[in-house]
Formats: structure tokens, C-alpha cells, sequence
């Protein structure tokens, strides 16, 4: 059996979304797909890094969080240079009338790990791989110029992206990670909506 992400053959499971984002207690009946080695075991860090700043994320919430966010601080105990890779260059901000902190984030490893889980949605839903490219937009992510309260493109599109009506489709710990899906007009074209958290939304859509 083919790798859900390659044309390797796969020898292990990958969970969908990566089991590192399902703290203990919220991880029943989990979706999995057939792995290669390097698109399960190989991503780990990646996983855990974006696990790590989407649960500090100040948009999140519930007790789901709270226990990831408990792991994500016993990761940092056992890598200090984890936790300041992470937080490199971080500056305390106001956003929305509250003081928070905000830092780089390396959009090449979400990039990764959530076209990742695009992927695997894409084999659960057809059975076979996704052979195309992915789009990934976060609206929850804020730039630089996005704190000056100055309507930007990225605002715009943000906006755009909102009305699109998404079809929410069950998912096994919805406190933890939901979905929807959404099919254009041409058959051919979608997007799907991912919420981590109660909070922390991303935008994937097929090229």
C-alpha cells in the first residue's frame, strides 16, 4: 500500500492531524492514513514546534488546550533551546485593547505540517493520493503591518475567506481539531477550514 503523501510504500500510520496535537484524554478513535516513515516519524519536530505555538495562541481556549498546552511546557523543560527557538525575538504588544506578546514564526515548518494534514483529509475522503499543491492561509496568524489597525490585502482576503460557506464534517475530538469542507462551482477546485483549539483557524485549498 502506497504512502498517503508519496509514492513510497508505507510501513507505519500517520494520524490525521498528528497525534502530538491530541493531549491525553482526547485521543478516541483517532482518523489515521498509511505512512512512509518519512511523512510520520520524520515530521515530529515540525509537529511538536507548531503544536507548541498554536496552543499559546491567545484565540484558543478550553480544556483540550490546556492540556496541550500543559505538553507543550514539558517540552520546553526538556529542550531549552526548543523553547528559545521558539520564542526568539518575541516583543510585548497591545492588540485589541490586551497586552500580549508577540514573536517570528516559521512559516515554512506550519506550512509542512499542515499541508501534511491536508493530505491526509484529502485520502480519508477518496482513498487515494492528493497529487496537486496546497494554498495555506492562516487568518489567525497577524503580520507586522496588521497591528497598525490600517485595512491591509491580507485583511481583505481574511474577509474573503470568511464567507465562503463551509460544510463542517464530523471529526472525532471536535475540541480539539473540527473542519470543514468546501467545493467550488467547477468540481474541480476546494478548500478546506480547519479549527485547532476552538480558536485557531487555517485555510487550505487545492491549486
Amino acid at each position: 500500500m502506497p504512502c498517503y503523501n508519496c509514492d513510497l510504500l508505507a510501513s507505519t500510520r500517520e494520524h490525521v492531524p498528528p497525534r502530538g496535537f491530541f493531549p491525553r484524554g482526547f485521543r478516541n478513535n483517532l482518523w489515521t492514513v498509511p505512512s512512509c516513515p518519512r511523512h510520520n516519524l520524520d515530521n515530529s519536530l515540525d509537529v511538536e514546534y507548531v503544536r507548541n505555538v498554536i496552543v499559546s495562541h491567545r484565540n484558543v481556549r478550553g480544556t483540550a488546550q490546556e492540556l496541550a498546552q500543559s505538553a507543550s511546557f514539558r517540552s520546553f523543560e526538556r529542550s531549552a533551546s526548543l523553547f528559545f527557538q521558539t520564542f526568539r525575538d518575541v516583543q510585548f504588544v497591545i492588540v485589541n485593547g490586551e497586552r500580549t506578546a508577540i514573536f517570528p514564526f516559521d512559516l515554512q515548518r506550519f506550512r509542512r505540517v499542515m499541508e501534511a494534514a491536508a493530505s491526509g483529509l484529502f485520502y480519508l475522503e477518496n482513498d487515494v493520493r492528493h497529487c496537486g499543491n496546497w494554498n495555506v492561509f492562516s487568518p489567525t496568524l497577524l503580520g507586522a503591518n496588521d497591528l497598525t489597525g490600517i485595512p491591509t490585502e491580507w485583511g481583505r482576503f481574511r474577509d474573503l475567506m470568511a464567507q465562503i460557506p463551509f460544510e463542517i464534517q464530523r471529526s472525532p475530538e471536535p475540541t480539539v481539531f473540527r473542519y470543514g469542507k468546501h467545493q467550488f462551482d467547477d468540481r474541480v477546485h476546494f478548500a478546506y477550514a480547519l479549527e485547532f483549539y476552538g480558536g485557531f483557524h487555517v485555510y487550505i485549498w487545492n491549486q
